[in-house]
């Protein structure tokens, strides 16, 4: 009998060692899984951010060229006239500028 109640409170020591180990495996588990998704979620924002700055650098690289383009022409005063009319809205002495609102734009 003495060794019944010895058995029986091993028995309860073991199941209450395993029961915490189990919840301890449990646990890191899911602090595992939990940190893989916040990683994947960071990476997929960094690849977002990533592409943003890609999109903008190509942007970037086409309006150097352009500029690029017109030092190596020569022809400022063709650029100058450009910019003068579509940014600064400017009209040559006695030219009438007529606007098409028809069009719905």
């Amino acid at each position: 009998m003495a060794k019944q109640k010895t058995n029986e409170k091993t028995d309860k020591k073991t199941r209450s060692t395993s029961f915490f180990l189990t919840l301890a495996i449990i646990v890191v588990i899911g602090y595992f899984v939990i940190s893989l998704v916040s990683l994947q979620m960071e990476k997929n924002e960094k690849a977002q951010q990533v592409a943003q700055a890609k999109a903008t650098l190509a942007e970037k690289q086409e309006k150097n060229d352009q500029l690029s383009s017109v030092l190596e022409d020569g022809d400022d005063s063709a650029y100058i006239e450009r910019i003068a009319r579509d940014v600064l809205g400017y009209v040559l002495p006695g030219e009438r500028v007529y606007y098409d609102i028809s069009s719905g734009n």
